[in-house]
């Protein structure tokens, strides 16, 4: 049988806004396999307690993370954004970046030691 190698140090942000300590935590850690950060439900009136997608990409290079799984977005809106614009601006803002994106359709398996592992765009084809 072959072994995996799942990741052994995963992050995940809860509710908040950005702030340096993203950066201190990725330095004290020496980084992280996997960052699972909320992307959505944000407005720049609760700036304190959810990201922008753009802050969450910053965020996620700032923890030195070699993956991304956005998540607190897809479902519904809390927030005056459509509920699409957080995929969109997250997969925008990832571009060209060090780490992966992972881009699931809610509920799809996501298999952390492939990384040759694909996600369709499926934000764009759902009304």
């Amino acid at each position: 049988m072959p072994s995996l190698h799942l990741p052994k140090k995963i992050f995940y942000s809860g509710d908040g806004g950005y702030s340096p300590q993203f950066r201190e935590i990725g330095d004290y850690f020496q980084g992280f396999d996997l960052a699972i950060m909320e992307n959505g439900q944000y407005n720049t009136s609760w700036a304190q307690i959810h990201m922008i997608p753009e802050e969450v990409a910053q965020a996620t290079m700032d923890l030195q993370a070699k993956m991304l799984l956005p998540v607190h977005c897809g479902k519904f809106a809390l927030s005056p954004h459509h509920w699409r614009d957080p995929f969109e601006r997250i997969y925008t803002a990832s571009q060209n970046k060090s780490y992966k994106l992972l881009t699931p359709l809610l509920g799809e398996t996501v298999f952390l030691d492939q990384n040759n592992q694909q996600f369709n765009k499926w934000w764009t084809t759902i009304s």
